[in-house]
């Protein structure tokens, strides 16, 4: 047997749901379907009641315990009708420990015998073509995956989801940015194994060039791609108009083409099962850090109450904005990023070449032979309070040395942090709780916090998780 052979052996086994997992999920699912059904009846509405996901088509991995029923609604309701009863009948179902999530359209998240249960209200339709959102589109999914196919199909997409979840490129959602299950499943589909994909992924994916269309939909590669414009193009098999890895960014897909090529040298366990690196003490992180001989400048506030994914664009969004803010002051930013527990914290990290730069600017001036540029520039600094130096001529310009108004990063994030674009629920977060922390002042919050202290540790270790493979080997 193979090192890979062996491997794959003992994921399969590990991945593969067991009979008394099966067991609690169906009787789960058929408590909560019979609440639904009762709840519909009370107010006299017509629905069908359907777990979707992964645990509908099968492929879902042992230890999963995320569970979605749909409730589906006819389509003359309307949407106005589909937000209020199809909510009313996911609150009643729901008993008394619920959520009101949102999404495209608001759901309901609640618990059941230990599992997370979505309550997603969507509409009763009989063709995809008339869907009106992704949740519309999920039953068509699952039927089409039921149909297409066997149990090895279904080995295979588990140990290519639990692959993706141990190289950190699983999830769709906005915080990652990478391979729903629903694209893992068509993957399989259209190279009928695990290793096949693999092997492919590594020696010829190139991101913008690969077309996927399982159902012919487009008759040339060059059709699809002046239609989608995505790193990776994977056309839906139920709706030719949507590509199924519009979530997946750049980065995900390079960094699953160099796992690929790293585990067909390499196998090892340690792909699908990634051994954490120890988080640096605090000792050890200020040494981290006077090593780097950079600033770290932490933003601390409060966690708005929403759900991840619109969570995570306003994250982005502020940290994007945040940079450019210390850009445009002539900050120089390396790099960073920005954690939150979703829950009560959020941490925006900026590590700056130095948080501390020069009181004055050298600003160049008009050429001498712009007469009239040349008075408004001296009009403009001279006797102006600013003005250190100048003007005076360096070569065919004026030049003039200004006093900067900020000299400090955080004086700056202090006093002109609106001035970011941020979004809106930071913008609010900001003007509640806003703590500014330089370097080791952030130890206090680094030892309460052990998963941001595994982000900043794996942020200042830089390293791809399964490059840890190769120094293991």
């Amino acid at each position: 047997m193979s090192d890979v052979e062996r491997i794959l052996r003992i994921v399969y086994d590990r991945v593969e749901p067991k009979e008394d997992e099966r067991q609690r999920i169906r009787h789960a699912v058929s408590k909560m379907i019979k609440r639904i059904e009762e709840a519909a009846f009370k107010l006299n509405v017509h629905v069908k009641a359907r777990v979707e996901g992964s645990i509908a088509k099968d492929t879902w991995i042992s230890g999963d315990r995320d569970i979605d029923i749909f409730i589906q609604l006819p389509k003359e309701i309307g949407l106005e009708g589909l937000r209020s009863i199809g909510l009313k009948i996911a609150k009643s179902a729901a008993g008394d420990k619920w959520a009101e999530r949102y999404a495209e359209h608001p759901y309901i998240e609640t618990e059941l015998d230990g599992f997370k249960i979505d309550l997603v209200p969507c509409f009763m339709l009989s063709d995809s073509r008339e869907a009106l959102s992704t949740v519309d589109r999920t039953p068509f999914h699952t039927n089409y995956i039921n149909n297409s196919f066997n149990d090895q199909l279904r080995r295979e997409v588990r140990v290519l989801k639990q692959f993706m979840k141990g190289i950190g490129v699983y999830g769709a959602e906005i915080k990652i940015q990478g391979f729903s299950g629903y694209l893992c499943e068509l993957l399989i589909l259209h190279y009928n194994s695990f290793m096949n994909l693999i092997g492919n992924a590594a020696n010829r994916w190139k991101p913008f060039s690969v077309v996927i269309d399982i159902e012919r939909y487009y008759s040339r590669i060059n059709e699809a791609k002046s239609v989608f414009h995505a790193p990776l193009i994977v056309v839906d098999p139920v709706d030719k108009r949507r590509n199924v890895a519009a979530a997946l960014s750049l980065d995900r897909m390079c960094e699953f083409i160099a796992a690929c090529r790293a585990f067909l040298k390499n196998p090892s366990l340690h792909f699908f099962y990634p051994i954490e690196p120890r988080t640096f003490t605090a000792k050890e992180l200020i040494e981290q850090f006077e090593k780097r001989g950079t600033d770290f400048v932490f933003i601390v506030t409060s966690c708005p109450e929403v759900v991840p994914d619109i969570l995570w664009g306003q994250l982005y969004k502020s940290w994007r904005g945040l940079k450019r803010l210390l850009s445009n002051w002539n900050f120089n930013v390396i790099d960073g990023f920005v954690w939150s527990d979703e829950k009560d914290n959020v941490v925006f990290c900026f590590e700056l070449e130095s948080a501390s730069i020069p009181g004055i600017e050298k600003h160049i001036g008009p050429p001498i032979s712009s007469k009239e540029h040349c008075d408004r520039f001296l009009e403009k600094h001279l006797g102006s309070k600013n003005l250190i130096a100048g003007p005076k001529i360096e070569g065919d310009r004026w030049i003039v040395y200004l006093r900067r108004k900020y000299s400090n990063a955080i004086a700056l994030l202090a006093n002109e942090w609106y001035m970011a674009k941020l979004g809106n629920l930071i913008y609010k977060s900001f003007s509640n709780v806003l703590n500014i922390l330089l370097n080791d002042q952030i130890l206090d919050f680094y030892n309460f916090h052990r998963d941001f202290a595994i982000s900043l540790t794996k942020y200042l270790r830089g390293k791809l998780p399964w490059l840890y493979v190769s120094s293991m080997a």
